[in-house]
């Protein structure tokens, strides 16, 4: 018997325990074999179910997330689809992430999916993945990654001693 998640529609809860791949966040998608969360850090986040080892349900429920992103963007759209594959071939030529974390995640725009595999624009490169693989997938936004970060901090760093040094 499989576990339904439509039963937590709208419930406040942890996917997976920890790792790259775990998040909290308010249930707003289910379908077959996905289930979507949303929370206002990393936006709409579906879960291909067959990678899901645990679900934690915060009995507390108090936390309300609205599903608005930030000013001045657009709010993101709730892709429903009948499985996972449905979802992934919606999400083409959008900016998409695949995988939370660790050294499988991805951004760049879904180019194509099919039953087996995705296609995705990542820099100059085309990178297929193979569905079964494909633990999450968000859409519409964009990451920075650790290394932009770290370059960022350090040009601002560097402009910040180049001002000082004027004054």
């Amino acid at each position: 018997m499989a576990f339904d998640y439509s039963l937590l529609m709208g419930k406040q809860v942890r996917l997976d325990r920890g790792g790259p791949e775990s998040r909290q966040g308010e249930i707003v998608a289910v379908g077959f074999d996905y289930v979507g969360i949303y929370n206002e850090k990393d936006g709409l986040i579906y879960y291909n179910t067959t990678h899901l080892k645990s679900i934690t349900v915060n009995t507390k429920d108090s936390v309300e997330y609205l599903l608005t992103a930030q000013p001045n963007t657009t709010p993101l759209k709730i892709m429903e689809a009948d499985n996972f594959v449905g979802l992934l071939k919606g999400m083409k030529n959008l900016w998409c992430q695949v995988n939370r974390g660790g050294h499988e995640s991805v951004q760049g725009v879904l180019a194509d999916a099919n039953d087996d595999y995705i296609s995705m624009v990542v820099n100059h490169e085309l990178v297929t993945i193979f569905n079964y693989h494909i633990k999450s997938m968000s859409y519409g936004v964009k990451k920075e990654n650790q290394e932009e970060k770290k370059g960022n901090q350090e040009e601002k760093k560097e402009q910040k001693q180049d001002s000082n040094e004027k004054k």
